[in-house]
């Protein structure tokens, strides 16, 4: 048997294109949700002692982060497994229990937001959540890692097997895996602020709130832009090659263009700088979704041409997908809108 087994002999069910193509749209929409948690869990720590209004209202929009944020991320997961099944099924059996474990301490750590969401040993519970969702976003970047680089597989295989079988304790945690990591806690910080400044400038008036929050949006994006910049200038010279400059250009100068429009927020807030700050960090997300994507694809795209893989042409499956995903978002924004309303009538 070879190393990589080849690719499903019926096929995709529609061309890859359009399988890639929501991807990245599932993709894109974790990210908007789950940057929330990865560092406003953090932010509302630290902001507990100095700004316990900022970190009401940070820790009250935490449990629907949450939800959405998981939600959001089996779409993209799904699609991987249809395009590269076996890759994915590979890496992830050599690295199982860490895959396995991510369901418990998501359990508890989503447990620990609803406790800090209901007053209940906040400042602990925001801590532990915020622990048990950073080692769980190392664990999916180490399972990206191992998808992409097949040639390893092997040498894990012969140092892990007994039996046949692999014990499952390889995690592919490496240089490359800690920066993507990186890269994603530097935008994180720019989307927790360019929340707090949308819960500024479009929710109730609340001019205590607003006067905390106007300092705090440029400094999270200095923050974020530190941690973006480094971690950036690390990991792009190694997909250099896998990138169009165009793209390439797009995700890095994204943020510094966030970060600028976050200084200036902070000299002239208001619902105009807000929003314009949101359409910006909406462009980081976006961007570094597509070139995250492009760059995957890529890397595997060495092992296997998609383009020669034949279609089988489910479009009925596909049209009834389609139409129970626009019924999903009409939901998913009324349930977003419900909760709008509740962060801003928080105390």
């Amino acid at each position: 048997m070879p190393p990589i087994p080849k690719p499903d002999p019926l096929g995709m069910p529609i061309p890859a294109g359009y399988l890639f193509a929501l991807k990245v749209f599932g993709f894109f929409l974790h990210m908007a949700f789950m940057q929330l948690w990865l560092a406003g869990l953090p932010v509302a720590v630290v902001l507990w002692r100095f700004r316990p209004h900022v970190a009401e209202r940070l820790i009250a929009a935490m449990p629907f982060a949450m939800a959405f944020g998981i939600n959001a991320g089996i779409v993209p997961l799904l699609f991987l497994q249809t395009l590269y099944p076996q890759f994915f099924y590979p890496a992830t059996i050599l690295q199982a229990w860490f895959w396995f474990l991510i369901i418990p301490l998501l359990l508890i750590a989503y447990t620990a937001v609803y406790l800090a969401a209901f007053g209940r040993w906040r400042v602990l519970a925001s801590l532990i959540a915020a622990l048990l969702l950073t080692w769980i976003g190392a664990q999916f970047a180490a399972a990206m890692t191992l998808t992409a680089q097949p040639e390893g597989w092997m040498g894990i295989f012969r140092a892990t097997a007994t039996g046949g079988a692999v014990h499952g304790f390889a995690l592919a945690l490496d240089r490359e895996a800690l920066l993507r990591l990186g890269l994603m806690a530097g935008m994180a910080f720019g989307t927790v602020a360019a929340f707090l400044a949308g819960l500024a400038g479009f929710g109730r008036r609340d001019s205590e709130f607003a006067a905390q929050v106007r300092p705090l949006v440029p400094l999270l994006y200095v923050i974020g832009l530190g941690l973006f910049g480094l971690a950036g200038s690390l990991y792009a010279p190694t997909v250099a090659d896998r990138l169009p400059a165009a793209l390439q250009g797009a995700a890095a100068f994204s943020m510094p263009l966030a970060t600028l429009l976050a200084g200036l927020y902070g000299v002239r807030p208001g619902r105009g700088a807000a929003g314009a700050l949101i359409l910006a960090q909406l462009g980081v997300l976006l961007s570094n979704a597509i070139a995250r994507q492009v760059v995957q694809a890529a890397e595997i795209g060495q092992w296997v041409d998609l383009g020669q893989v034949p279609v089988r042409g489910e479009w009925g499956s596909v049209a009834l997908f389609l139409v129970t995903l626009l019924l999903g978002l009409g939901v998913l924004a009324w349930i977003l809108r419900t909760a709008w309303v509740r962060v801003r009538e928080a105390p």
